[in-house]
């Protein structure tokens, strides 16, 4: 929000420079991004008045003028604006005056006629206006006046930032408020003048969706002028505050929601059909006529403001509309209105409609100055356009107004958040400045907040103000005191850092993404599973909660595929929402670790002979590292498995003593195609709680005994797999001699019939007390291949 500083100072004038006055701002939670002056200084230019003005005989559209500027002698100005005329104040540069970009101003000859300075443009004096033409001043301007002084230009441009829960403070008195609060100063009181009815003319309003708009105030103002121009100490403070002059009209509702925050509508009165207004919920296929003679086809359930036959306005929106006021229009309604917040926010993001009106409806308005406003801008009117005023109509449903609760403020409780103490009579004239009814009784305070404060509702709401204004900078400064605490972590526990650690090692990136994703890539990965779908979601593409981390991983995927990174290593860790089967309202939240590969298997380099892209087997081989963290992986079985987001033949189940504990596997070319992923990927996904615990490592001497080892070679069927041969030799062997076993070779082929392979399995064996002998190392290997042909109907090669 840009805010012009002196504006500020006519409601609340702080004894601090402006500096102070920003750095004040900052410290309390409005972050001030620019302090700037409403322009560069200027010298020698005053306010004057054209005595005489005629054409100039040797130029074409320009006037040779006699200028009064306080001086003795009247001084002669040749000048060439089409607004240039006898008996108008303006902005005199004289002969040595000094523009803001330097240029100094001196006599110069234009086809033969002497001028003895020039009238200014507000281009000149590097002011932003849109105004065509030399400066026209009030007939009350004060002739040889200082025109710097005269527009008070000696004033500074304020932009801050302004959080969303603090909608009180999108208007100067918003804005006083707090300043008067931190400088314990008073703020100046709004004197507004009766507006006393000179028209009998009212409308009758109908509220019809009462829990939308409780309140609507309107008043018909007639016979007004709306060419009239507006006065200059309202342009200016509204281009101070990044506003342009429109119209008169316009301007004073602009000029009054910058200051009581207040958004005031204008219509049309001619225009508004039946003599009626509905504020009530569109109608299927209703459109709205906007301004350029387009139609806005409006949603159902939409609330409208509308006469007896057609939609006026979206209700709190600012829509140029056909029946928004003209040049030609004479008698206007005035609307001053409350419409609940969250009913506006949802309007205006359907819409995409983010205009001054709508961003502070959203975030609230005080219904307590609706009268107010609309006293103030039809005041404003009267004095600037003329016209003649009826009385109020006021139709308010106070049952649906927001009403400030009391809060309890429990003085133990705001010592043990803050960290120190302030003064009870300190924390209650804190409140006090703030606008609060503050009443201390038994350690406690019964807080009642004022209306334009709508984000005070519980208790530690309190607690931030009080701190924000007792001063963040005037926190005492002690030294820490801690009690040392050891980690009381189980020692079987692994930590999800030493994880995250390990993946990082092995070349992943963590990511973070969110816990909302779309509905529709969800469904392609979790076809059978129904997730949790959000009523209000942000976006559509973060409509539900994620089944899996995988919809995060492969988005993020894509998104570096298409800008050309080949090699992609990513991981995350987060909770995963997954309903329950035998009820609705039950939700487990799983931590999980997930990970996803993509591209090449390594770098490209020019010593790589051929560039392979990653296969299952290198991600089977990262979750193989991550659970022999756990010392469980010889407790860890793959087994086949058909996940409906993967390939059916590179796919798995990862079980830890027969519980299934994550899967593993590629995404299937159909999801591929459909999610436009640019290579394979390929994913893994586990239960943090079931790997977190491990098997503490057992400490034994290293054999000094030389180590043997001996091959097994066994035809088998097909659907024999390794994992289970190895699994029943360890099963009759003696750990103490047999210390491992791996599979060396796989072999389909010549001399082995079809539907059979032939395993080799080599054994590893040492004793620690001894040399083994060769009749202990036969009766090993014998008793091995015995078992293995009796269990797998297979026979030695």
């Amino acid at each position: 929000m840009k805010f012009s500083e002196m504006w500020i100072r006519e409601w609340t004038n702080p004894p601090i420079s402006s500096i102070e006055l920003a750095d004040q701002l900052t410290m309390a939670g409005f972050k001030v991004n620019e302090l700037k002056p409403v322009t560069n200084i200027f010298y020698g230019i005053v306010i004057g008045e054209i005595v005489e003005c005629k054409i100039h005989p040797n130029l074409h559209n320009a006037w040779i003028t006699k200028v009064n500027n306080g001086d003795d002698e009247l001084l002669n100005i040749v000048c060439d604006a089409s607004n240039c005329r006898k008996n108008i104040r303006v902005v005199v540069a004289k002969i040595g005056a000094i523009l803001p970009n330097g240029r100094k101003i001196k006599s110069k000859t234009i086809q033969g006629k002497q001028s003895e300075g020039i009238l200014c443009t507000f281009s000149t004096l590097g002011i932003i206006n849109h105004t065509v033409g030399i400066i026209e001043l009030p007939v009350n301007a004060p002739i040889g006046e200082n025109f710097y002084n005269y527009l008070r230009l000696n004033d500074n441009i304020i932009e801050i930032n302004i959080t969303p829960n603090r909608g009180d403070c999108l208007s100067i008195i918003g804005i006083s408020r707090e300043i008067a609060a931190i400088n314990h100063l008073k703020l100046k009181k709004i004197k507004i003048e009766s507006i006393i009815p000179t028209i009998n003319d009212t409308i009758p309003i109908s509220i019809e969706a009462p829990d939308a708009c409780p309140q609507y105030l309107g008043r018909i103002l007639k016979n007004i002028h709306v060419t009239a121009p507006t006065p200059l100490w309202i342009a200016e403070k509204l281009r101070r505050c990044g506003i342009c002059a429109v119209n008169i009209v316009i301007d004073i509702v602009n000029y009054v929601l910058l200051e009581l925050g207040h958004p005031i509508h204008v219509f049309d009165y001619k225009k508004i059909d039946g003599n009626i207004i509905r504020i009530r919920i569109s109608e299927i296929g209703e459109i709205l006529t906007l301004s350029n003679d387009n139609y806005l086809k409006l949603f159902p359930n939409t609330i409208i403001i509308s006469d007896c036959k057609k939609p006026l306005s979206i209700a709190g929106t600012i829509t140029p509309n056909k029946y928004s006021i003209c040049s030609e229009t004479h008698h206007i309604m005035l609307q001053s209105a409350f419409f609940t917040p969250s009913v506006i926010a949802s309007q205006s993001a359907l819409y995409h409609m983010h205009d001054p009106y709508s961003f502070r409806y959203a975030r609230g308005v005080d219904p307590s100055i609706s009268k107010l406003a609309l006293d103030r801008v039809t005041s404003l009117l009267i004095k600037s356009c003329g016209g003649y005023p009826g009385p109020i109509i006021n139709i308010t449903h106070k049952s649906m107004l927001p009403k400030p609760t009391n809060i309890i403020l429990n003085r133990d409780k705001l010592d043990k958040i803050i960290g120190f103490r302030i003064l009870d009579s300190e924390i209650t004239h804190i409140l006090k400045r703030l606008g609060f009814q503050a009443e201390f009784l038994n350690n406690s305070w019964k807080i009642l907040p004022p209306t334009w404060r709508f984000d005070i509702s519980i208790e530690e709401n309190l607690i931030a103000e009080i701190t924000r204004i007792h001063g963040y900078n005037n926190i005492p400064r002690v030294s820490l005191f801690t009690n040392l605490i050891t980690d009381r972590s189980h020692p079987s526990t692994i930590p999800l850092s030493r994880i995250k650690n390990l993946l990082i090692d092995r070349g992943y990136q963590e990511i973070i993404t969110y816990s909302f994703v779309g509905y529709d890539i969800q469904k392609l990965l979790h076809p059978q599973k129904i997730p949790l779908i959000l009523k209000n979601p942000i976006t559509l593409d973060m409509s539900t909660m994620r089944l899996s981390l995988w919809s995060g991983l492969i988005k993020t995927v894509i998104y570096n595929q298409n800008r050309q990174q080949k090699q992609i290593k990513l991981f995350e860790s987060g909770i995963c929402f997954i309903p329950q089967k035998n009820s609705e309202n039950q939700v487990n939240q799983n931590l999980m670790i997930a990970g996803i590969r993509s591209g090449l298997r390594f770098n490209e380099h020019w010593d790589l002979k051929k560039i392979y892209p990653v296969d299952f087997y290198d991600i089977k081989g990262d979750v193989e590292a991550v659970l022999n963290i756990t010392n469980k992986l010889h407790y860890v079985r793959f087994k086949k498995y058909t996940h409906p987001a993967l390939h059916s033949g590179q796919s798995a189940a990862i079980y830890l003593k027969n519980i299934c504990i994550g899967y593993i596997g590629m995404i299937h070319p159909t999801i591929q195609m459909k999610l436009n992923l640019r290579s394979q990927a390929l994913v893994f996904e586990l239960s943090w709680n079931m790997i977190s615990q491990f098997i503490s490592s057992k400490i034994t001497t290293i054999s000094k005994f030389p180590k043997n080892f001996r091959d097994i070679s066994i035809i088998v069927p097909n659907k024999v797999a390794s994992e289970s041969v190895i699994t029943e030799c360890k099963k009759i062997a003696n750990e103490d001699q047999l210390i491992d076993i791996k599979l060396f070779d796989v072999y389909k082929g010549q001399n082995i019939a079809k539907g059979f392979k032939s395993f080799t399995i080599r054994l590893f064996l040492q004793s620690k007390t001894h040399t083994l002998k060769e009749e202990e190392i036969s009766d090993i290997v014998n008793k091995c291949s015995m078992i293995l042909k009796k269990r797998f109907h297979g026979t030695l090669r």
